[in-house]
């Protein structure tokens, strides 16, 4: 079967791309960028659903295709651009497939068009029921909450699920989360045995729980205990929300948070009626994700970004402030005083603030990690050469050095290259 996959590379689409290349289908997938990813039966195409919402003419529909799957989708806050990629942007695709006689199957999320305060999910729903109104061969899949290895919302779970104490926006809203590939199984599914008429499917876990029993689920299969959750006040989710919506965060804002307050169920075996797949149980799916040392590596990294700050930062204020004098005494130990020892000092601190800083900007990150060891090893040479006591401080000064300086370098060596 000839297949046009839109949205090949996000997390959906790289999963199902790679099953159907597997499968021998003949794929053409779709992106916004070029790629040079190569695989068997494998042909890239550009496409921004943005610029085809209003640009009909943006995408050549190819020729002797069998059926579209959308996989193409847009995790944000904002509503103008959720209605143009996940609304008139899929329309506009909807349309060519229409003019080119394709079935199509496109992928939605559980919630979809019932919720129309969440515009992640009112948009999804738009274009859900623009597709059944085309009159075409169609069908809807609306998944839960999807777990697996490069998910943005499976990342954010396999992150806390390393602390052991999770604050949790609800305690109480049931979800039926399902593994990526029991998706990719039901698609495969559907492929092989497509339905008469077109469907509105709801892709669910057969197992009800809440956000907390299914990251203890993920603790387990991790090797860990339960964990101790932590239930956010009220008002602090409010205002974290209304934060997040403000400075564009996507674990939290006023979406993620009514999202987080209700129940996302449906029925299991609605799927398994029309195509005879059921979804696996997620203690039979997570063998070989999430890995400990990837989600305490999640966990830990941003901990230790913050702490490191705090202690560039304070270090700055101490200089500055009530430690002046103490560190003009410690110049004066290495024989340097009056006016230019000040200038040490508030240099000194000075550059310490300013390191601070710049480590929490992510463009200017990497400079800074490498400026803070050059810093800390020559700090730790002139110690050693010009008071070399300090090391036999009984609290170890100079030694945690060594520490911030190992910390630093695996910061450096695991921030992303930008």
């Amino acid at each position: 079967m000839k297949i046009l996959l839109a949205g090949a590379t996000g997390f959906v689409g790289r999963h199902v791309l790679k099953a159907l290349s597997g499968a021998g289908h003949q794929i053409v997938a779709t992106s916004r960028a070029r790629q040079s990813l190569r695989l068997p039966g494998v042909e890239w195409r550009q496409l921004d659903l943005d610029t085809l919402a209003t640009v009909p003419d943006h995408f050549q529909f190819p020729d002797a295709i069998d059926l579209l799957i959308n996989a193409a989708g847009l995790l944000s806050v904002d509503e103008e651009q959720l209605t143009l990629t996940q609304d008139l942007g899929t329309r506009a695709l909807f349309d060519l497939a229409k003019q080119a006689g394709v079935r199509v199957l496109h992928i939605s999320a559980l919630g979809a068009g019932g919720q129309p305060d969440v515009p992640f999910l009112a948009s999804k729903g738009a274009a859900d029921d623009y597709l059944m109104a085309l009159g075409i061969p169609a069908v809807v899949l609306r998944p839960s909450l999807m777990l697996g290895a490069g998910g943005a919302s499976s990342e954010w779970l396999a992150r806390m699920s390393a602390l052991p104490a999770i604050p949790l926006l609800d305690r109480k809203a049931r979800l039926q989360p399902l593994h990526v590939d029991d998706l990719v199984d039901a698609i495969l599914a559907l492929v092989r045995r497509w339905p008469e008429a077109p469907l509105v499917l709801p892709v669910v876990g057969p197992e009800v729980m809440t956000l907390a029993q299914l990251i203890d689920q993920m603790r387990m299969s991790q090797g860990w205990p339960t964990a101790w959750f932590i239930k956010i006040p009220d008002a602090a989710a409010e205002f974290g929300a209304s934060l997040g919506d403000r400075f564009g965060w996507r674990a939290l804002n006023r979406q993620s948070l009514l999202m987080a307050q209700r129940d996302n169920m449906a029925d299991p075996e609605v799927l398994e009626t029309v195509c005879g797949y059921r979804c696996a149980s997620l203690r039979d799916r997570l063998h070989d994700w999430p890995d400990p040392a990837q989600s305490a590596h999640l966990a830990l990294r941003p901990l230790m970004l913050a702490v490191l700050a705090l202690i560039w930062l304070g270090t700055a204020f101490v200089c500055l402030g009530p430690g002046f004098g103490w560190g003009l005494r410690i110049l004066a130990e290495a024989g340097l005083t009056g006016p230019f020892a000040q200038i040490a000092v508030v240099t000194g601190g000075l550059s310490d603030g300013l390191l601070g800083v710049v480590m929490l900007i992510p463009r200017w990150r990497r400079r800074a990690f490498q400026a803070q060891l050059c810093l800390m090893a020559a700090y730790t040479v002139i110690i050693t050469v010009v008071l070399p006591h300090y090391w036999f401080d009984p609290y170890a000064a100079v030694a945690k050095n060594l520490v911030l300086m190992v910390a630093t370098l695996w910061l450096l060596r695991t921030e992303a290259r930008r």
